[in-house]
């Protein structure tokens, strides 16, 4: 064999690896971490942000995946800060994620945030509200997709004000609570016409609230906006309805979870008079009810038995920043960010489109205010609510002069 006969098997044999190799990388997965709560008093947001995450996944992998490789999920339990951050330690070691997905609160989304910057990675929290996830602890890495504590004020506000003189608060003593509280008595001032009677803060994890519903009964306020979430919110609705509260003061909830209506029950539902929605299927939105849907072809048996805000939060998230890596065209961290930053999402899901925006991270999008609909006017099961106002994002968020300083100059 000549010198150049060697050479040239040589040069065939190293271009052979070479395209292995290349096929290899192409069939190694992308990896999302997810940190859910799929236990505790948010346990059950966990479960219908499994399941939004699981359809946006598995209709990009049907497209043909991201950059020629199939997405796959790696799913952790992480209801409290610390847990959370343990496992996306492990899971950024050990899985390689391109990025991360976190539910569980504000506390939980709080520390993920600080995470995230520490270690240049993505964290999207899918289920908080609190303001300071766009304010004191935004960062470069992190984004907030549900509408923050001010965008939940000025679409609910100004209708709940119509339904009385006097409000008193019932408040989770934590950062989410204390968040929403803070906007809504910012809006109330403004409106004027209305005065505050009184707060309760509750602490986390409180079932037995018979001693707050005597108090409040006894200082006779027009309305009661509720600011508890999770499980203490269904336990809160359940002995609002035995004492019958709400036949002396109109119950307002500015964030209410579809799964909290559901756990209740169509009759106990109307117990409130008015509530703020994320999202709806019913809502004048094209995509709206084709995802709904897609949804019951995809999970006849789920729990609940149409969408909920927390599927939708979870399916955006995760399908928006997977098509900003295929605009990227990589799974460079800085180059994902800058895919996202002021992208406008037409798909939505809503009334008008989305934006995720640069200054601050966070997602502007409409919001919902619902009544509750009579049981005996449901066309099928989930058909609880009547819509009384669409909000449009652009309308009620914060304006992103007012924020300071700008994450997508970092």
């Amino acid at each position: 064999m000549t010198i150049w006969s060697r050479l040239s098997q040589g040069i065939a044999v190293a271009a052979s690896a070479a395209f292995l190799i290349s096929a290899a990388q192409a069939q190694e997965t992308l990896k999302v971490g997810a940190l859910l709560p799929l236990s505790g008093n948010y346990g059950f947001l966990g479960v219908s942000e499994r399941l939004g995450i699981d359809m946006a996944v598995a209709e990009v992998n049907a497209a043909g995946g991201v950059l020629g490789r199939k997405v796959e999920v790696a799913y952790e339990d992480a209801g409290t800060p610390a847990q959370a951050t343990r496992k996306a330690t492990q899971m950024l070691e050990h899985d390689k994620v391109a990025f991360f997905v976190n539910g569980g609160g504000s506390a939980v989304s709080a520390a993920m945030f600080e995470f995230a910057q520490r270690n240049k990675v993505i964290n999207l929290a899918i289920d908080p509200n609190a303001e300071e996830l766009v304010t004191s602890k935004a960062n470069k890495y992190s984004f907030l997709v549900p509408a923050p504590s001010s965008m939940i004020a000025n679409a609910v506000i100004p209708e709940a004000a119509k339904l009385g003189k006097t409000v008193m608060f019932l408040t989770h003593d934590y950062s989410f609570g204390h968040a929403q509280t803070a906007e809504q008595r910012r809006v109330f001032k403004t409106a004027g016409g209305v005065s505050e009677v009184g707060e309760i803060k509750v602490p986390l994890n409180t079932r037995d609230f018979s001693s707050q519903i005597i108090a409040i009964r006894n200082a006779k306020p027009d309305m009661l906006v509720v600011n508890v979430a999770g499980v203490d919110a269904t336990a809160l609705f359940e002995q609002i309805w035995e004492f019958e509260l709400h036949k002396a003061t109109k119950i307002v909830v500015p964030l209410l979870d579809f799964e909290d209506s559901w756990a209740i029950g169509p009759e106990k539902n109307q117990l409130i008079a008015l509530a703020g929605g994320e999202w709806h299927y019913q809502v004048p939105a094209k995509d709206a009810a084709a995802f709904k849907e897609k949804y019951q072809q995809l999970y006849p048996k789920a729990q609940y038995p149409v969408p909920t805000t927390n599927a939708v939060n979870a399916y955006l998230g995760v399908r928006e920043t997977l098509r900003a890596i295929t605009r990227a065209g990589s799974t460079d961290t800085d180059k994902i960010v800058k895919a996202l930053e002021d992208f406008e999402v037409k798909d939505a899901l809503k009334p008008n489109p989305m934006v995720i925006r640069g200054k601050d991270h966070q997602w502007v999008q409409d919001f919902f205010v619902f009544r509750m609909k009579a049981p005996n006017t449901a066309k099928e099961p989930g058909d609880i609510y009547e819509l009384v106002s669409v909000a449009k994002g652009t309308e009620i968020v914060v304006p992103a002069t007012e924020r300071k300083g700008d994450l997508s100059t970092q």
